[in-house]
């Protein structure tokens, strides 16, 4: 019986570039390229992986479906989200994680315990080779945090009255949901931005908060 897992997830440029940066080197080389340098359970662990990601894609707003995540999102990519003093917010996205994190994070595991028995398994040589300067597997780890961050429920029931309704429904909130828009994203930018403050500060900005 599948559960039912609902999150929140921003319209957010870094999110999305971090979630478009795991398909094709890393998922898609996997599972195309190199599969006949893994094992079978190996294999078996990225095919569902892959499939598991690619459902999520199709939840997720626009950006995160393209090879350009920084791309400006017009107003009929989705609902206007408003803050309490009438500015606009960046939208709120419910997405059904449910029993898809699973198979994402023994991936992530499988990948992490390879990365650290460094050159006694072929998948870590592997990893190597697919490493062109970006961990990709500490980009699995910080993606997958965001997927599992709890979101605030009153919040998620807001947000699930009227995305579905697109551009032509406006979503103000109130005070109170206003501090867990800000407290629920910043959650999201501290996970991105690593401990590295001059990243927290650019991407904070990005937000109307």
């Amino acid at each position: 019986m599948e559960a039912f897992v609902h999150v929140l997830i921003p319209d957010d440029p870094v999110l999305a570039s971090n979630f478009v940066s795991l398909e094709q080197p890393l998922l898609h080389s996997l599972y195309y390229y190199y599969r006949t340098e893994l094992t079978a359970p190996q294999v078996k662990t990225v095919e569902e992986a892959y499939e598991r990601w690619g459902e999520l894609q199709q939840m997720l707003p626009k950006r995160f479906q393209t090879m350009e995540p920084d791309a400006v999102a017009g107003d009929d990519d989705g609902y206007v989200l408003e803050g309490v003093a009438g500015q606009r917010l960046t939208r709120l996205y419910v997405v059904d994680v449910g029993n898809r994190a699973g198979d994402l994070e023994a991936c992530y595991v499988m990948l992490r315990r390879a990365q650290l028995d460094g050159w006694r398994v072929p998948l870590g040589d592997v990893l190597r080779e697919i490493n062109d300067g970006i961990d990709y597997v500490d980009v699995y780890r910080r993606v997958m945090r965001v997927l599992s961050l709890s979101s605030p429920p009153g919040l998620l029931r807001a947000v699930r009255r009227v995305a579905p309704y697109g551009p032509a429904t406006a979503l103000a909130l109130d005070a109170e949901q206003e501090r867990e828009y800000s407290g629920h994203c910043d959650k999201i930018i501290r996970i991105l931005s690593a401990n590295d403050s001059f990243a927290y500060a650019a991407h904070r900005g990005l937000y109307a908060m």
